[in-house]
């Protein structure tokens, strides 16, 4: 797998919030910016199951419309109770595979449907959506509770949703959660060919919390075969926070093989950091001698040491103050990209060191420095 582009890499380290904030760590964002039905459900005034009818193409060629006839309310709205169908604003073909059974989260425009999203359904879907309506909002554990229960639904459709609340979690949120998870379900998920790829990480992690010694001595026969399968390769962050769960001692030595291995290859080195991510933002202080152990290590290597100094830095992590002021001067950490992370460090790191650091680098490159400065300043415009 290649390596992004450097500058990609900058606007994402100096424009990205604090990874406790954010939703799980092994969910790729394309995920996780997505909203669940229950999120749609939630905020549509009116929500049906129906069928799709007379798909057509107006006139001019480019717009159409599509007739809704409902046959199940999920979510009723007064103006709407007697509501026996109505236009999709655009042409939906039913042809070929396509199924004619749809969900429609409606909205109300001056007392007329506002079709605002639609999702191909079957009956057991609607099922688990009218189920999820009647979960408290603000009880996560229960709502992730619910979910687990439908990651292996023979429906795709329901289990992505259950999967995509679990993406949507915080790392604490889940590990709050770790009651309600089943081992042998899970091993079952990890098993499966079926399963998609981009879910076998936080299943890994979330076996982690649950499961047993086999479980260990499994994840550890995984990240240690050389070379990885791909399905593991492409996870590598959560298999190893699943193992480290599972035995810490174990499961931090195999984490400091991979990131201090610079021949091992990019995209594995940047999947470890996830991991030392998910352990920072799941137990915080608990962990933290041994994220800042592995970030020192990071900090060794020039292609990852923008990505470590970053993290410690929004993490107040100010432990490796000289260690990474020291790499500025370093010829195999020169990067502008690398460079500019030690300025910010270096502005936010308290004590005279830092103060000291800053006021030498102006006077030699005033415009580093201000670019810098300004950057920090659309990542949080309230700070001056």
């Amino acid at each position: 797998m290649p390596r992004p582009p450097r500058w990609t890499a900058l606007l994402c380290v100096l424009l990205t919030a604090s990874p406790s904030a954010q939703a799980c760590t092994f969910c790729t964002g394309s995920v996780t910016s997505r909203q669940t039905l229950r999120e749609h459900l939630a905020t549509a005034q009116y929500a049906a199951y129906g069928t799709l009818k007379n798909p057509r193409v107006e006139p001019n060629g480019v717009s159409g419309a599509t007739d809704f006839h409902v046959v199940q309310v999920l979510k009723p709205h007064a103006p709407f109770a007697k509501l026996p169908a109505f236009v999709i604003p655009k042409y939906l073909p039913i042809i070929g595979n396509t199924p004619p059974e749809y969900l429609y989260f409606v909205g109300d425009r001056d007392g007329k449907p506002d079709p605002v999203y639609g999702v191909p359904a079957t009956l057991p879907m609607c099922e688990y959506v009218a189920a999820a309506m009647k979960l408290n909002p603000t009880d996560t554990t229960a709502r992730l509770a619910f979910s687990f229960g439908h990651l292996d639904s023979p429906d795709p459709s329901v289990a992505a949703d259950a999967f995509l609340e679990f993406a949507k979690a915080t790392d604490a949120e889940i590990v709050k959660a770790k009651g309600v998870l089943n081992p042998g379900r899970l091993r079952k998920l990890l098993a499966h060919s079926e399963t998609p790829a981009d879910r076998l990480g936080v299943y890994a992690m979330l076996l982690g919390l649950c499961g047993g010694p086999e479980d260990r001595d499994f994840f550890d026969k995984l990240v240690t075969t050389r070379p990885l399968s791909p399905r593991v390769q492409d996870n590598l962050g959560g298999y190893l926070a699943g193992l480290t769960t599972l035995d810490a001692k174990l499961g931090w030595q195999r984490i400091a093989a991979v990131i201090d291995d610079a021949n091992r290859p990019y995209a594995e080195r940047l999947s470890a950091i996830g991991t030392l991510r998910y352990f920072q933002a799941a137990k915080g202080d608990a962990v933290r001698p041994d994220v800042v152990g592995s970030y020192k290590a990071l900090l060794r290597h020039a292609d990852l040491a923008d990505l470590a100094i970053e993290d410690l830095r929004r993490w107040g992590y100010f432990d490796l103050t000289p260690e990474v002021l020291a790499l500025f001067a370093k010829p195999t950490h020169a990067s502008r990209l690398v460079r500019r992370a030690i300025v910010q460090y270096a502005l936010t790191a308290p004590g005279p060191e830092a103060t000291a650091f800053v006021a030498e680098v102006r006077a030699k490159d005033a415009k580093l420095v201000a670019t810098v400065e300004e950057l920090m300043k659309l990542q949080d415009p309230a700070k001056k």
